[in-house]
């Protein structure tokens, strides 16, 4: 059988243990400050010392999160992958939130082609085999699909079967939350990108009253979808939803994922989260937690919560 290397970009916010446990491989992002530029490698241990770096007391903006240009990914392919394997599935962030599916597209055949001469001198023959699908989601989201996606891909389903599964059923039923804590790097992103998300009005009103927005993407599409009382109680409603979904059967996929941009201990004394995770562990769903990319952080500000489930018909968020 074909060996088989499964890739997600930096954005994917699937823990460590379960990316060693299902060999996942990262794609970087490339991080840019001004003049300086760091990789984004999803180094779970560094993620700490980039918030405080990057995000912490900072409403400048100055950093960005950029995507590998078609010949960088090349490169990085020919370097860390061709040789290792007989073909791979990248599976890249939202291409409505980012171009890296259009690079990484645009770098198939460059990669196919230059890979001849260094899987000859590996001992490996015939074409390399590269598939790019792009997830329709981000940080949370894309971790569920990209982990039963490698699950899929070990169980031995084709490349075909798996990217037919994701861009038929499971991108679809990918419903992620975030809870943002600082609103004025939320207003600010927002009004540098274009997007209506956080208005002028909506950023005064929710400084002066403690109101933070309960934002929710699904199929590409971003919506303020509720109001709550500060971003603890955010977070805790949508905990409360994700547990009413594990109680009402709604799950396709019986994983719920949870990122912070902060400290994981923060959300692990949260009682919203304790209850979801005896609920989940009696229910027999898996419940990840990891640190928030920085590359999503980098859009959504310090200390912002996420949580994302894979569904076809959810409850109502309350």
């Amino acid at each position: 059988m074909q060996e088989t290397a499964i890739l997600a970009d930096a954005a994917c916010d699937l823990p460590r243990d379960v990316m060693a446990q299902l060999k996942v491989h990262t794609i970087p992002f490339r991080i840019r400050a001004g003049e300086h530029f760091v990789a984004d490698t999803r180094d779970e241990d560094a993620l700490p010392t980039l918030y405080q770096q990057y995000l912490v007391g900072r409403q400048d903006h100055y950093a960005e999160s950029i995507p590998l240009l078609e010949r960088e990914l090349e490169e990085h392919l020919l370097r860390n992958v061709v040789a290792h394997c007989d073909r791979a599935i990248l599976f890249t962030i939202a291409s409505s939130r980012s171009k890296l599916y259009a690079h990484a597209s645009g770098a198939v055949i460059g990669t196919v082609a230059r890979s001849v001469r260094l899987r000859k001198e590996a001992g490996r023959s015939g074409l390399f085999d590269l598939t790019v699908v792009d997830t329709g989601a981000i940080g949370p989201g894309q971790a569920l699909i990209v982990r039963e996606a490698a699950r899929m891909a070990a169980a031995g389903a084709s490349p075909q079967a798996v990217r037919e599964a994701v861009e038929t059923r499971l991108r679809d039923a990918a419903h992620m939350f975030l809870v943002p804590d600082e609103l004025l790097y939320l207003y600010t992103r927002a009004r540098q990108k274009g997007e209506g998300s956080i208005t002028w009005g909506r950023y005064a009103m929710g400084s002066a009253f403690n109101i933070r927005p309960v934002v929710r993407m699904h199929r590409g599409h971003t919506e303020a979808i509720a109001k709550a009382r500060g971003s603890e109680e955010g977070a805790r409603r949508v905990l409360q939803h994700a547990e009413q979904c594990i109680r009402g059967g709604d799950l396709m996929v019986p994983t719920i994922s949870v990122c912070h941009a902060g400290p994981l201990d923060a959300v692990r004394a949260m009682p919203a989260f304790q209850s979801l995770a005896r609920t989940a562990r009696d229910q027999g769903v898996e419940l990840m937690l990891a640190p928030m990319s920085l590359t999503v952080a980098l859009n959504v500000g310090a200390r912002a919560f996420g949580l994302s489930y894979l569904a076809e018909s959810p409850p109502p968020f309350e």
